[in-house]
C-alpha cells in the first residue's frame, strides 16, 4: 500500500505503524458493527418461539436499525468532517454496547425496536464515517485496497458474529447470548478504538473550499444514491433471510447459519479483492461487476434445493455482494473532496441503509403471506437489475461530464 506522507519530522516507521494500526482497529470495529446489525438473522427463531411474533415483525427490527444507520449516518457524517474523531468513537462505542445490553432485557416488541434504533443511530452510524475517512486519509494510491481490507471486516463480522451468537443461543439461551455479546463487544472496542487516528496534517488538508465541485457533481451523487438504494434492496433479502431460507429448504437451522457464515467469509475476501481491483480498473466499473454477481446469485437462490449447491452459491453471493459496499464508499470519495467526504458519504449511505431495511422487511412480509421466499428473491433480483441500470447511466453521465470539462475550462480561460 502507498502510505500518505505526513510531517517530515515524523519517522517513516512511525507513519507505517500508525497507518496499519488504523487499518487493524477499523477492521475490528467494522466487524463488530456489521455483525451487530446482522444478529436478527439468528435471534429471529428464539424470539418467534418465546413471544409469538411474526416473521415480518421480527424482520422489521433490522429495518429499524437501518433507519438509525441512515439518519444517523447523515448527521454524524457531517459532524465527522468537523470534530475530533475521539469524541465520535466514544459515543459510537457506548451506543453499541448499551444497545446489546438493552436487547438482553427485552420484554416487548417496542423495546427491541428501540434498542436496535440506538444500535444504528447512536452506535454504528457514529463510527462508520470516521472508520472509512480515517483509513482513506492514511493512504494515497492504494486507498481502494486499504478501504477494502477495512470493509472486509464488516463482511467477516456479518458471518462470524451471528454464527457465534447462534452457538450461544443453543447453549445458554438468547438473553444470556446478548449479554455475552455485549461483554465481548466492550472488550474488543476498548482494544480497537484507541488505534484509530487521523494523520497529523489532516486538519489543514480538509480546509480548502471546493470551488463548486460538489454542486457540479451533485447529479452523479444522486445517481449513485439511486444505485445504492436498489443495490441494498437486492442484498437486504438474502442478508436477513438467508438463514431462514436455507434452514427451511434443508430442514436445518445449523446449515442456515453456516450458509451465512460461508457467504461472509467469502465476502471478506471479496471486499479485499474488489478494493484491489478498484485501484486497477476504476471504482465504478468494479461496482458494476460486484453488482452483476450479486444480482445473478439472488435470482438463482430459489432454483436450488440441495445443501451443497446452496452453500456454493452462498460463497459466490458473498464474494459479489461484499464488493458493493467497498466500491460505493470509494465512488463517493472519487466524486467529492476530502473535507466534504463525511457528509456526502452519510447522504449516500442514508438511502443505501433505507434500501437494506426495505429489502429485509418486504422479504419477511412476502414470506408471511405466501410462506415461501421465492417471490422475495425474485423482487430482490429485480432491484438488482435497477441498480445495474443506474450504474450504466452514471457511467454515461461521467463520460459526458469529462468531455465537457475541457470546453468549460477553455471558455473560463478565454
Amino acid at each position: 500500500m502507498s502510505l500518505k506522507s505526513t510531517s517530515n519530522a515524523v519517522p517513516r516507521s512511525d507513519v507505517d505503524r500508525r497507518a496499519f494500526n488504523v487499518v487493524a482497529g477499523a477492521t475490528v470495529v467494522m466487524a463488530l458493527g456489521f455483525g451487530g446489525l446482522a444478529l436478527m438473522s439468528v435471534f429471529m427463531r428464539p424470539l418467534e418461539v418465546e413471544f409469538g411474533w411474526s416473521r415480518s415483525e421480527v424482520s422489521f427490527v433490522y429495518a429499524v436499525a437501518t433507519v438509525g444507520m441512515a439518519v444517523g449516518g447523515v448527521i454524524w457524517g457531517r459532524i465527522s468532517d468537523r470534530v475530533d474523531i475521539r469524541i465520535l468513537l466514544a459515543i459510537g462505542g457506548s451506543g453499541m454496547v448499551l444497545s446489546l445490553l438493552a436487547m438482553a432485557a427485552t420484554r416487548s416488541l417496542w423495546q427491541i425496536y428501540l434498542a436496535n434504533l440506538v444500535l444504528g443511530g447512536f452506535g454504528f452510524s457514529v463510527l462508520y464515517a470516521p472508520l472509512v475517512t480515517a483509513t482513506g486519509e492514511w493512504f494515497d494510491r492504494r486507498r481502494g485496497l486499504a478501504v477494502g481490507v477495512v470493509t472486509a471486516g464488516g463482511a467477516l463480522g456479518q458471518g462470524v458474529v451471528p454464527f457465534m451468537a447462534n452457538m450461544l443461543i443453543d447453549s445458554i439461551g438468547w438473553r444470556a447470548a446478548f449479554l455475552s455479546l455485549a461483554f465481548l463487544t466492550l472488550v474488543a472496542l476498548s482494544l480497537a478504538l484507541p488505534r484509530i487516528t487521523r494523520p497529523d496534517d489532516v486538519a489543514a488538508a480538509r480546509a480548502p473550499a471546493d470551488n463548486g465541485t460538489v454542486g457540479r457533481k451533485r447529479p452523479q451523487l444522486v445517481l449513485l444514491s439511486i444505485a445504492a438504494f436498489s443495490c441494498c434492496v437486492c442484498m437486504g433479502v438474502p442478508l436477513i433471510h438467508l438463514v431462514g431460507f436455507v434452514g427451511m429448504v434443508c430442514s436445518s437451522s445449523e446449515l442456515g447459519a453456516a450458509s451465512l457464515l460461508v457467504a461472509m467469509l467469502f465476502g471478506a475476501a471479496g471486499r479485499v479483492w474488489f478494493g484491489l481491483t478498484a485501484d486497477r480498473i476504476g471504482y465504478l466499473p468494479s461496482y458494476a461487476l460486484a453488482s452483476a454477481i450479486q444480482t445473478a446469485c439472488v435470482f438463482v437462490y430459489p432454483l436450488l434445493g440441495g445443501s451443497s449447491s446452496l452453500l456454493a452459491l452462498s460463497a459466490v453471493f458473498g464474494f459479489g455482494f461484499a464488493g458493493n459496499m467497498t466500491c460505493i464508499v470509494l465512488c463517493v470519495r472519487e466524486i467529492v473532496p476530502a473535507h466534504r467526504y463525511g457528509g456526502a458519504l452519510g447522504m449516500v449511505m442514508l438511502v443505501a441503509w433505507a434500501g437494506m431495511g426495505t429489502g429485509g422487511y418486504v422479504g419477511g412480509l412476502i414470506y408471511d403471506h405466501y410462506l415461501s421466499y421465492t417471490l422475495s428473491f425474485m423482487l430482490a433480483g429485480s432491484a438488482g437489475l435497477l441498480n445495474l441500470v443506474a450504474i450504466g447511466l452514471l457511467m454515461i453521465l461521467r463520460r459526458s461530464t469529462a468531455r465537457l470539462a475541457p470546453s468549460v475550462a477553455n471558455v473560463v480561460a478565454a
